[in-house]
């Protein structure tokens, strides 16, 4: 690939800005703190702020300049910049540049079709109403095992202009990916909400012929990650959340990176509305199947799972964290975990989302987390995310981490 004198020099300018933030010592010591967490020791929650609704920010600082091709490494340093100015908070800049490996699927055989309904504030949040696609058994006979490969090509382009650009500065590598698939969220945005919940009550044997085709396609899709070597052992991040961990790779890693040596995330945000006992049967029971071989597993998104930490510690031996929302009861959950997991609490990001921020709603639903992880010995991480709105101030950010920061300092050294 060909770059302009002027985009290489405004790329080796922000390179430049970013290897400095890198060498920084508190990247290895927040990824220390990433390894001791997720390990289960009782430390300082590492605090993260993810799933940002950049569009809202219009900052000189996050305006590409460069050619269009360039701009999946434009658009990474400089919204890594800017969040390091404004709202770190723990985030880790690693001292390795990292690129993804391009990876092309020939899909399922259905794709969704929806009608949506998109805001003008800049947020990337969108309103669904979609189109139920899967609602016979011929209908789930169109639904085909995809066909993965390596972008090989692609990937090598973007590696080469990467090492181009932080060239002398800091060294570039490719990076794999974790295992993250979520059956019930593939199903949703095929049927439909409604038409979902409904038939689990009144059509459950149909409903679990469509969970096995997803977790057969799921199955399919992990396993040829595997065999194209497509998979990361190393990663900072799982779904957001800290990933750094002395257990990765397994023991008996000799090069080649297994299942057994990643990160598996699975979820099922639209359980939330059902009960434990349909939760197990029809997600859990699946999930277990093709996430049990994962080295490590994180559970849950937006779904509550206070009441449901019983039937996961029961389905999942390799079980690590567990995602709880505002909408969980954070004692009830510290109560079931105990130290056996780390609770990867989700603080409200409504709270964010007002012209005027309010600093006590933050304090009091950050205390009650600490005060209950205090109580039962709980290792805790918390990771601001879902942020569908900041009423376009970014300062709204910046102040829920010096808010957030406040209130651990009376809980934890």
């Amino acid at each position: 690939m060909t770059i302009s004198s002027r985009d290489f020099n405004t790329l080796r300018t922000l390179a430049g800005k970013y290897s400095e933030i890198a060498r920084l010592e508190i990247q290895e010591e927040r990824m220390a703190r990433y390894r001791r967490s997720n390990g289960l020791d009782i430390v300082r929650p590492v605090v993260l702020i993810d799933e940002v609704p950049w569009g809202e920010i219009r900052d000189e600082a996050l305006t590409p300049v460069c050619a269009p091709e360039l701009g999946w490494l434009e658009g990474q340093l400089r919204r890594t910049l800017y969040q390091w100015e404004h709202f770190q908070a723990d985030m880790v800049v690693p001292p390795v540049f990292r690129v993804g490996k391009g990876v092309r699927s020939t899909g399922i055989g259905v794709r969704v079709k929806d009608e949506q309904i998109k805001g003008d504030t800049g947020a990337y949040i969108t309103s669904h109403e979609y189109t139920d696609q899967l609602q016979t058994e011929a209908d789930l006979a169109k639904l085909r095992l995809p066909e993965i490969s390596y972008d090989k090509t692609g990937t090598e382009k973007r590696l080469a202009v990467a090492g181009d650009v932080f060239d002398g500065l800091m060294p570039v590598t490719l990076s794999g990916h974790t295992l993250n698939a979520n059956i019930w969220d593939d199903i949703s945005a095929l049927r439909g909400v409604d038409n979902l919940l409904m038939d689990l009550a009144m059509r459950p044997d149909f409903m679990h012929q469509t969970a096995r085709k997803f977790m057969d396609i799921i199955e399919s899709r992990f396993t040829q990650y595997e065999e194209l070597e497509l998979l990361e052992s190393n990663p900072i991040l799982v779904h957001c959340t800290p990933a750094c961990t002395d257990e990765l790779p397994s023991a008996d890693f000799t090069g080649t990176v297994r299942r057994k040596d990643v990160w598996g995330r699975c979820a099922a945000q639209i359980f939330g509305s059902v009960s434990p006992a349909m939760h197990d049967e029809f997600d859990l029971a699946y999930n277990q199947q093709v996430f049990s071989g994962c080295g490590l597993l994180y559970y849950g998104c937006c779904e509550p799972m206070d009441n449901k930490i019983d039937i996961l510690r029961a389905r999942f031996a390799n079980l690590r964290k567990i995602s709880i929302t505002p909408w969980a009861d954070p004692d009830r959950a510290a109560r079931h975990i105990g130290g056996d997991y780390v609770l990867a609490a989700k603080p409200n990001p409504a709270l964010v989302s007002r012209p005027a921020f309010d600093p006590k709603p933050v304090e009091a639903e950050i205390a009650r987390y600490c005060e209950a992880c205090r109580e039962y010995k709980t290792p805790l991480e918390f990771v601001l995310k879902d942020v569908s709105t900041i009423a376009n101030r970014p300062e709204n950010l910046t102040r829920w981490c010096e808010t957030v920061s406040v209130v651990l300092d009376r809980y934890y050294e």
